[in-house]
């Protein structure tokens, strides 16, 4: 009887990941980022490609304006070349407040299992199924859990950092493939 209890241990140890970790500002702007430009149609936005384009247009517009010498075109130039700059500090600002918004839970014990995720720290115990998530995301310092809507709004970071060893972290992305799609 002792073996069997001792041999589904293993095996439910087997199915499932254990992370440790407090949030870092570095993983929830790279989190931030990640979700801004993954978000359907208005991702375009928060897209660097988008950002430079603007800047390109904004160029135009005020050396068009300097040439004819028209203070609209001037001022409007300006702003077309200040505002993707401005864009570029957003995820970072989002992920501040994030943070700001969380730091009080400290170190986080989030377990991936094949029913679903919990996170344990030291205000919180939260399970949370899978029918909560619609796809999931990985950057290189991070996985993120998206939310079923169809603009994934809501997350959940889980930190690489906080794996025991790497080979956690592939069995993580390997539960996470056979539970939710990759975007």
């Amino acid at each position: 009887m002792e073996q069997a209890e001792q041999a589904q241990s293993v095996e439910q140890r087997a199915s499932e990941v254990v992370l440790e970790y407090q949030l870092r500002l570095e993983d929830m702007t790279e989190a931030v980022r990640l979700l801004f430009r993954r978000r359907g149609r208005a991702g375009f936005i928060h897209h660097p490609v988008f950002h430079a384009a603007v800047m390109v247009l904004g160029a135009l517009v005020l050396t068009a304006g300097l040439a004819g010498g028209d203070g609209i075109g001037f001022a409007f130039g300006i702003a077309l070349i200040a505002w993707p700059l401005l864009m570029l500090g957003v995820p970072g600002m989002t992920a501040r407040q994030l943070l700001r918004a969380n730091e009080h839970h400290g170190v986080m014990r989030v377990t991936v299992a094949e029913e679903g995720v919990r996170t344990v720290s030291a205000h919180m115990d939260a399970r949370m199924s899978w029918a909560n998530y619609g796809s999931y995301a990985e950057t290189d310092h991070c996985f993120v859990l998206r939310s079923p809507d169809k603009i994934g709004a809501c997350a959940m970071v889980i930190v690489k950092q906080g794996a025991h060893t790497p080979q956690d972290v592939d069995r993580l992305r390997a539960l996470l493939n056979t539970k939710l799609p990759r975007v």
